[in-house]
């Protein structure tokens, strides 16, 4: 008997752990999330617009759907739904129409991209009226111009270009907006404005311009306002037998007004609504169990709207935009319940209203949190899974790279080879989390949209983007990806609060400059770039792991020792320019040169370094504005003035006295002229006399680009608290050095002392010049000695690290008063030493970190990291502009 209990005991235990094991084995299937998609993407919902009866169908079935799955209502007040105002809900409702009424009847097609479309803050009705051609529909006194003289509005339909007349300066061409025209036109009598929607007024083809806005109130009523194409406009005037571009071209040519009565009759109708509405966010909750970490929250989510019914009157469904991502949430919920998942971290499941109006679901979300966002672990988003191959995409995944690594480790070998970052991606409701501190991915499948026909989404924002082309698998391989992960971060035992992590993304995200380098030596010695090279402080893959976004590469002209040298200055930095250029021209696909601040956003977008060029020594223009002019036109955009010793137009920091008083006459005809050319002026070198006469001289800001804090490290080479503040008063800034010897002088005295002492044994009397001048042996003999000596002496010193810089960043802040002035000059690569930890500029992320625990904020982070550079850069562009052409 007793053996027989047993046996029964051990067949119960064998039978609970293969129930266990086959609930271990719940896996998402694709067809269940497809049948989500089909009722959410079908006509039935209208498209799904937020603010719409269709919408409010998708939330309640979302809704209903977890609740059957077994989550927990997660919304407001016991709730599956949060509510979220839309302070300015607007929405076409059919009919549209745009029609010539006589000399014969023609009717044209709404919608994005064809013949017209109503003005969003339009009036509604239908309105007839004579059309008059009116120019640019302006009336102003100076200059003076009236496209309305002699020109009868009364009961009229108004055609006017965009802009203004080229004539006009700036300033007035910014104010003459489609709303100012619209009320003019609407005061004089008009009941319609058609605004051309031709290309710019210069010859070729060009772009459709965005869909302009009106405020609301800016239209009457019952005044309509539309926009159309050239289909509309070529028949409005050909039928009265008159042209359009004629006059346009008269105009343009004379810069006089040419306006008259077109000779046709024209009918506008459209209704246009705009008002307060409300939408819902749907929530659902999965409870954490540990009595600890159910207190931390994880989201999943995705936008469950779309577009709606457009003005061509057909329904934009929004299968792959968006419905699939409550398919994949539902699906992903639903293996984990079947599974008897028990996460100990509490796991909350949300479909946003409003991304297609500007994220607004998920903002309100993130300003009103259910869920406390410091203990929101991460938020995973699904958008666009539907389509394309089954590449994995992830926004995020490249910025939060710590802490996705760590989800990467929940996933299957498979899935992992399917993932690629997706670098700067903005475009989804994980955007809405990023700005508030809180990690953020987000998912699609295939490749980013090219809207070019082999695009892997080529229905997006179109009608076409139906449930008939969704692809299961895909949405099985998304619901899967997310029931991965989330079983991986909900029940680790690690930190996952990390605030290192907000600091790398930061890091990623801002824009990070570094203002000195002179690795273009290593470039001339043959070394190879492309390589993650042992030794060196730069090279492109540590450019891409630091997250460097500009680099200042710098192209040295040594103080010459004669006047042989002096003249062959220019030489040696057009070689050194040629060879970053061939640099760049060989990595394309990693580097672009920056010529402009435009330039470096736009590379940055691309996840591309930018090389900014520089000249080290203002030796290189051998006494000539045309060289200077000539290496402007050869992409160079700053030059530090001086090196160690003076130029024969400026005296240098390492001159024991200011022999020229500063800068020379010719001196400053060089800052006038890099101010007209707009050349960043370096001061870095410069004696404290030059830099006076630099900053009483300069129109534009000027930087130092790699020096450091006098006060906290006495050295020529750094910066006194009142030139700090008077660089700071002129708009630029000082890029620290990470020279050791820099940031702490009492190191570089003592080495210097040492390499005296190791010389003179040798017979060298005289220090680091005589050592340069001895035979290649006696110097070998003097450098191993002293390096080895160097150790022994750097092992007296406190440590000089990232801890050691930022001192010095706290330092600029606290004289010049805020965080403007201040930026990061490595002069990797010409530097002997680096701060520990600090060995590459792969590792300049550790910056990042210090000034977080500091208490830095977010924006002051992005100005020290680069953000300041850029500003001056924009700024020295802009005097340039004013000034008269050579």
């Amino acid at each position: 008997m007793k053996n027989i209990r047993l046996k029964i005991l051990a067949l119960s235990l064998i039978s609970t752990a293969l129930s266990a094991d086959l609930q271990a084995e719940v896996r998402a299937d694709g067809q269940k999330a497809y049948e989500h998609v089909r009722y959410l993407a079908s006509d039935e919902l209208q498209g799904r617009k937020s603010g719409t009866p269709g919408y409010a169908k998708a939330a309640d079935y979302v809704a209903s759907k977890m609740k059957e799955i077994g989550l927990r209502p997660g919304g407001e007040n016991g709730t599956w739904f949060m509510e979220v105002p839309f302070k300015n809900w607007w929405n076409f409702e059919p009919p549209h129409r745009l029609e010539i009424i006589s000399p014969e009847h023609r009717a044209y097609f709404p919608g994005r991209d064809r013949d017209f479309q109503p003005v969003i803050g339009t009036g509604s009705g239908v309105r007839q009226g004579a059309a008059v051609f009116a120019g640019f529909g302006i009336v102003t006194e100076n200059p003076p111009w009236d496209d309305y003289h002699d020109l009868d509005l009364k009961g009229r339909i108004v055609i006017a270009l965009p802009n203004a007349p080229r004539h006009f300066d700036e300033k007035t061409a910014k104010e003459w907006t489609l709303e100012k025209k619209v009320r003019l036109a609407a005061e004089r009598g008009a009941v319609g404005f058609i605004e051309m929607n031709v290309p710019p007024l210069t010859t070729g083809p060009g772009p459709q311009r965005p869909q302009p806005t009106l405020k609301p109130g800016t239209c009457p009523p019952d005044f309509l306002v539309m926009r159309a194409g050239k289909n509309f406009l070529d028949d409005l005037f050909y039928v009265a037998k008159k042209s359009w571009k004629d006059a346009t071209s008269k105009i343009l040519r004379n810069a006089v007004p040419c306006s008259f009565p077109v000779g046709t009759e024209v009918l506008m109708e459209t209704h246009f609504v705009q008002e307060e509405r409300r939408a819902v966010n749907v929530i659902g909750l999965l409870p954490g169990r540990h009595p600890r970490l159910k207190n931390e929250f994880i989201l999943m989510g995705g936008h469950l709207d779309h577009l709606g019914i457009g003005l061509d009157g057909l329904v934009y469904a929004g299968a792959d935009d968006n419905a699939v991502s409550a398919a994949v949430l539902l699906e992903t919920a639903r293996v984990l319940l079947a599974s008897k998942f028990k996460p100990d971290r509490t796991l909350v499941f949300a479909s946003w209203a409003g991304e297609e109006l500007g994220l607004v679901g998920s903002r309100h979300y993130v300003d009103h949190p259910l869920y406390p966002l410091e203990r929101t672990v991460a938020y995973l988003n699904v958008d666009m899974v539907g389509m394309g191959d089954s590449d994995l995409l992830v926004g995020g995944m490249w910025e939060y790279s710590r802490l996705y690594n760590f989800i990467r480790q929940g996933l299957d070998q498979e899935t992992n080879r399917r993932l690629k970052p997706r670098p700067n991606y903005r475009g989804s409701d994980h955007t809405s989390f990023w700005a508030k501190g809180v990690a953020a991915f987000s998912l699609r499948t295939g490749e980013i949209l090219t809207r070019e026909l082999d695009d892997e989404h080529p229905e997006y924002h179109c009608p076409g983007d139906r449930p008939e082309l969704i692809d299961p698998e895909l949405l099985r391989l998304a619901a899967q990806y997310h029931i991965d992960a989330l079983k991986h971060l909900a029940n680790s035992k690690e930190n996952l609060l990390d605030r290192r992590f907000r600091a790398e993304f930061v890091h990623k995200d801002a824009f990070v400059a570094d203002l000195h380098c002179d690795t273009i030596a290593r470039v001339l010695n043959g070394e190879d770039l492309r390589q993650d090279l042992p030794t060196g402080h730069i090279d492109i893959p540590k450019l891409k792991k630091g997250a460097v976004d500009l680099q200042v590469f710098a192209c040295y002209a040594p103080p010459p020792s004669g006047e042989v040298e002096k003249s062959r200055a220019a030489s040696r930095i057009l070689k050194q320019v040629e060879a970053l250029h061939r640099l760049v021209g060989q990595n394309s696909t990693d580097l672009g040169v920056v010529l402009s601040s435009e330039d470096a956003l736009r590379l940055k977008n691309s996840g591309k370094t930018g090389v900014l060029i520089a000249i080290e020594g203002g030796y290189a223009i051998e006494n000539d504005l045309d060289l200077l002019r000539i290496f402007y036109r050869l992409g160079v955009r700053l030059m530090t003035l001086t090196h160690w010793t003076r130029t024969d137009w400026a005296d240098a920091s390492g001159d024991p006295s200011a022999e020229l008083g500063g800068l020379t006459d010719f001196g400053f005809q060089v800052i006038e002229e890099m101010n007209r050319l707009g050349m960043i002026i370096d001061v870095s070198h410069v004696h404290d006399e030059t830099f006076w006469d630099v900053i009483e001289a300069s129109r534009a800001p000027v930087v130092a680009s790699h020096s450091c804090c006098r006060a906290l490290s006495n050295h020529h080479r750094n910066m006194s608290d009142d030139m700090l503040r008077a660089l700071a008063k002129k708009g630029g800034m000082i890029g620290i050095n990470f020279l050791p010897g820099f940031l702490n002088a009492e190191i570089e005295k003592k080495e210097n002392a040492l390499l005296a002492e190791v010389a003179a044994r040798h017979g060298l009397p005289g220090g680091f010049e005589a050592l340069r001048r001895a035979s290649p042996d006696i110097r070998s003999l003097v450098m191993t000695e002293f390096k080895r000596r160097r150790e022994e002496l750097h092992s007296s010193f406190p440590p000089v690290d990232v801890k050691t810089l930022v001192d010095h960043i706290d330092h600029v802040v606290k004289i010049t008063g805020n965080a403007d002035h201040v930026g990061l000059g490595s002069d990797y690569d010409g530097i002997s030493d680096t701060p520990f930890g600090l060995e590459n500029i792969g590792k300049i992320g550790l910056i990042t970190e210090e000034l977080q625990k500091r208490g830095y904020s977010e924006g002051d982070i992005r100005k020290i990291l680069g953000g300041n550079f850029l500003r001056i850069f924009e700024a020295v562009q802009q005097e340039a502009k004013k000034a008269p052409p050579a």
